[in-house]
């Protein structure tokens, strides 16, 4: 398979608003609005440069183990992005997704929330998903249980269980498999995002806190994500199948 000019999805742990804060002396809610501050300009270059389908890990499971004052911080920054980004959104033809356990979010978010995705489910642009509440074990479990329960209630044969149907059951049903996860902010893990879909995913972890994450960075990593050899876990030589004969014999 030949390497893509970008990758179809990219998907993005924006890491590093909280130590962007402390830098600065600062509460650590303006390094969340500064760092909400930058989302439409990365994806609108992002979706110049080729890339269809953008993932952004904004609120983890996890998160919620955080101090009271800074959960309020961050919803106040989401309020206020739900809010006053939508205009954005369908001026440059985004459609927004948002997946996760969205209990514990107030009715207020939840409200504006659902109207953001309404509104853009027409537009034909970026498909931009915001990922909140989101852990990919607790998202692999609560599909293996629906997967269980129906074959409780005879629906479904255990044997008939494949892939694509665990997958239909994943919050992450409607996204194609992510090509490129990016993280910011000096850590170089996964941190339980998009377990089931970064199978196969090529991954570039920067130090830049996401704040100060530019368009010059992120072409940086498009264009190194272009020099890399894909396998999906075959052999290289094998570009399609006219390329077999190409294969050196065994023995």
């Amino acid at each position: 398979m030949s390497n893509p000019a970008a990758p179809n999805h990219l998907a993005i742990i924006m890491d590093g608003n909280r130590r962007w804060a402390y830098e600065r002396n600062k509460p650590t809610k303006s390094g969340h609005d500064q760092g909400s501050k930058i989302i439409e300009q990365i994806s609108r270059h992002a979706y110049d440069r080729g890339v269809s389908w953008l993932t952004l890990f904004a609120f983890s499971s996890e998160n919620w183990r955080r101090s009271s004052l800074e959960i309020k911080g961050i919803m106040a920054v989401l309020d206020h992005y739900l809010s006053h980004e939508i205009q954005g959104l369908m001026k440059n033809n985004v459609r927004l997704r948002v997946i996760g356990d969205l209990q514990g979010f107030s009715n207020s978010i939840l409200k504006k929330i659902d109207r953001a995705v309404q509104d853009t489910i027409q537009n034909t642009g970026l498909n931009l998903t915001v990922a909140l509440g989101y852990g990919g074990q607790a998202d692999v479990t609560q599909a293996v249980t629906a997967l269980a329960q129906k074959v409780k209630d005879g629906e479904i044969k255990a044997e008939s269980i494949t892939p694509d149907l665990l997958k239909s059951h994943l919050y992450t049903r409607e996204l194609p498999a992510v090509d490129l996860l990016l993280r910011t902010g000096k850590e170089k893990r996964i941190s339980n995002f998009l377990l089931w879909d970064l199978a196969y995913a090529e991954l570039a972890f920067i130090e830049t806190l996401w704040p100060d994450f530019t368009m010059a960075m992120l072409d940086d990593v498009l264009n190194e994500f272009t020099a890399r050899h894909r396998r999906f876990g075959g052999d290289e030589l094998v570009m399609n199948a006219s390329d077999v004969k190409t294969l050196p014999s065994a023995g």
